[in-house]
């Protein structure tokens, strides 16, 4: 079970191509489970504390981060909630490049409908397998952060979770950054200056990290061999202070640790390209 939702997770940050799922299959699967009107289900909203919604002013244009949150309920066939969904999602405007400003937000939200059909698949055949006296209901969610928006980049980091009614629900954190310029995102390969010498830098800088005092007895026994492990496409992101590497759970630390976030500072980056350094 597991497995499936790692994979249903990659359906939405990993680096699989996402723009063949659309919106239209969010209302289907909600229609299949629910007999409610889709605007009962769904419920958007433009939060009104100003802290919600970011503008970066730019050479030549603006860059606005809007944050809208929604939350869905899917039912079973007899009318039980076997799911919820609570998202917070950026939707972002940028005023010389419509163009790029669309194709992001397209990216980010293309993969939910097919997370939330895997999602629901699991729900449902638990839920027939168990019975709905001994049913306490799934629940998952995104929450994406702003965590730099200039001329060069715009980058998100992205905290999920999901609770199937184990000893505790689970979560993880990604990394996503897009090209300010055309939208699209970024791979560490366009960022960097040698993709090989940038993961041999950031795995050594991990592990010097690590051998601070400040966390010692944090890991397993071991974790050095697993320091490779942790660099993906989608456990970095460029942030206001410098390239950030997300480390989750169960890679070289247990579920008390709780999720890692090494910053190395731009001015010790020296692997980046000078255009994505501050």
């Amino acid at each position: 079970m597991r497995k499936n939702i790692w994979l249903a997770m990659a359906l939405i940050f990993g680096t699989m191509a996402l723009g063949a799922c659309g919106t239209g299959n969010e209302n289907k699967n909600m229609e299949e489970v629910s007999q409610e009107p889709e605007e009962e289900r769904q419920e958007e909203q433009k939060p009104e504390d100003a802290a919600a919604e970011e503008e970066t002013a730019e050479a030549g244009g603006n860059i606005y981060v809007e944050v809208k949150q929604s939350k869905m309920e899917f039912e079973a066939e007899d009318g039980t909630v076997v799911m919820t969904v609570d998202r917070t999602v950026p939707v972002v405007t940028i005023s010389n490049h419509a163009e790029s400003a669309e194709a992001i937000n397209e990216y980010i939200n293309s993969a939910f409908p097919e997370y939330d059909e895997e999602m629901l698949e699991i729900a449902k055949e638990t839920y027939a397998d168990l019975g709905k006296e001994n049913w306490r209901g799934y629940a998952s969610g995104e929450t994406f952060a702003s965590e730099r928006t200039d001329s060069a980049v715009i980058s998100f980091t992205v905290t999920y979770y999901w609770d199937m009614g184990g000893a505790h629900p689970n979560s993880g954190k990604s990394g996503l950054n897009f090209s300010t310029e055309t939208g699209k995102r970024l791979t560490l390969e366009d960022v960097v200056m040698d993709k090989e010498a940038a993961a041999a830098a950031i795995n050594d800088f991990i592990l010097e990290e690590t051998k601070k005092e400040e966390y010692g007895g944090m890991f397993f026994e071991g974790y050095e061999e697993s320091i490779g492990d942790i660099l993906t496409e989608d456990s970095w992101y460029l942030g206001d202070d410098g390239f950030h590497i997300i480390v989750n759970e169960y890679i070289i630390s247990p579920h008390a640790a709780g999720i890692m976030d090494f910053v190395i500072p731009y001015g010790e980056a020296d692997f980046l390209k000078e255009e994505f350094r501050k």
